[in-house]
């Protein structure tokens, strides 16, 4: 099979999305020595994945090559505004907080027949960003990377 009869057969199955997210807006108080104060809490958030699923032709007939790749991230950006009273005593008119975008995971997956019932799958992902879950250190990239024989009865 040449490379142009391949690319002909390759398929791209419907993308995977899929995100979630919310703002929200919440009222602070703040004690003052002259009485009760409020700043303003704004949050936006918002979560999600994305994959790309793909079949090619294989040398094993009625058993196609599968392969994708696919990503997550989230993404958080806020900003306290203060009333005047709070910054009489030395407060910003607002400030803002968050990381914005950030990239959680990038993975991909291969998945090819040897013969009518048997395939060989690779995977791999990466985590750029991995944070201890205990303490929330930053504790460089998280690779992972596997490989299994499947055997179908």
């Amino acid at each position: 099979m040449d490379v142009k009869s391949f690319l002909n057969k390759l398929k791209m199955k419907a993308p995977e999305v899929n995100i979630i997210g919310g703002r929200s807006v919440n009222e602070m108080p703040i004690y003052l020595p002259t009485g009760k104060t409020e700043a303003i809490r704004t949050k936006n958030r918002a979560e999600g994945s994305v994959d790309l699923n793909f079949t090619a032709p294989s040398m094993v007939e009625g058993q196609p090559t599968v392969f994708g790749v696919g990503g997550s991230g989230n993404y958080m950006q806020g900003q306290v505004d203060y009333p005047q009273e709070v910054q009489a005593y030395g407060a910003p008119e607002s400030q803002q907080f968050g990381q914005g975008l950030t990239v959680n995971q990038l993975r991909a997956y291969l998945g090819i027949p040897i013969t009518e019932n048997t395939s060989l799958n690779i995977q791999g992902q990466i985590n750029p960003y991995y944070f201890d879950p205990v303490d929330g250190t930053p504790l460089g990239k998280e690779k992972n990377i596997g490989a299994n024989i499947e055997y179908r009865f």
